[in-house]
């Protein structure tokens, strides 16, 4: 019998690179901005301390905008926390993440490879977690390889305006979960994807990867979605509401941080 381990995924949406003008649908040189992200929090709506943040990542970079850590903790307990070093080759290419926690002795290095259409990342949360992407950069399918229990998977389809319309997740080929994202709103330029958990954002980063193009879903085939943005026109913060029989309910969601590069 095989055991399973099917994780449904979070919701997460990052805004990596930013581009903002508004000039009668012309862009100026002068105004067009880029910004790199340097936290995300998730929003527990059920807390009423710390204004409801959850789990938080942090993000830095170097003096030529590489990634070089990411940085897991919640406010509530800050002492365990995961740091996550990246480790590039001489060429520039990503090769290891080493995660030190606050544990005494704790360390855990994880392996990168990378040929062309997949990238795979040994040992973290999988014995292997592989990225399939096609030409464009776009991630098509991500697999966490059990070895000798199962594979899960999530496939990601694009619309033919290369939005992330739809996520179908499961275990052994076997569907058991899907996904719909609808009304597209491409007035302000914003990265849009479904599965984000640290080693994700690691990955596309690194590999000038990606799960959407243009645009941010307006509604979910459960509910919808509402942005808050700052004053660069970032996104800072989104709201998820779930709408089932009628009643709709807000389900928490996410804030986010930048640096101007």
């Amino acid at each position: 019998m095989k055991n399973y381990y099917l994780r449904i995924p979070i919701l997460f949406i990052v805004s990596i690179l930013f581009s903002c003008s508004d000039n009668e649908g012309t862009e100026s040189t002068e105004n067009k901005k880029e910004y790199l992200i340097t936290q995300v929090s998730s929003i527990d709506h059920t807390q009423i301390d710390f204004d409801g943040v959850d789990n938080t990542w942090d993000y830095e970079y170097d003096e030529n905008q590489k990634l070089i850590s990411v940085t897991q903790y919640n406010p509530r307990d800050t002492y365990y926390k995961i740091e996550n070093r990246l480790i590039y080759d001489s060429n520039g290419m990503l090769e290891r993440i080493k995660v030190v926690k606050n544990t005494a002795q704790h360390q855990d290095e994880y392996l990168i490879t990378h040929e062309e259409g997949k990238v795979s990342l040994y040992n973290f949360g999988a014995d292997i977690k592989n990225y399939y992407y096609d030409l464009d950069g776009f991630i098509t399918k991500t697999e966490d390889v059990f070895i000798g229990f199962n594979t899960n998977f999530s496939n990601y389809l694009l619309n033919n305006e290369d939005q992330l319309a739809k996520v179908e997740s499961g275990v052994d080929g076997e569907v058991m979960y899907t996904r719909l994202f609808m009304d597209f709103d491409k007035s302000k330029p914003f990265q849009f994807h479904y599965v984000f958990p640290t080693e994700d954002f690691i990955i596309m980063y690194a590999f000038n990867l990606k799960f959407n193009g243009l645009g941010k879903p307006s509604t979910w085939d459960y509910g919808y979605f509402e942005y808050d943005v700052d004053n660069n026109g970032n996104v800072s913060e989104l709201k998820t509401f779930s709408d089932v029989d009628n009643i709709t309910e807000y389900d928490g969601g996410y804030r986010f941080k930048y640096v101007e590069k």
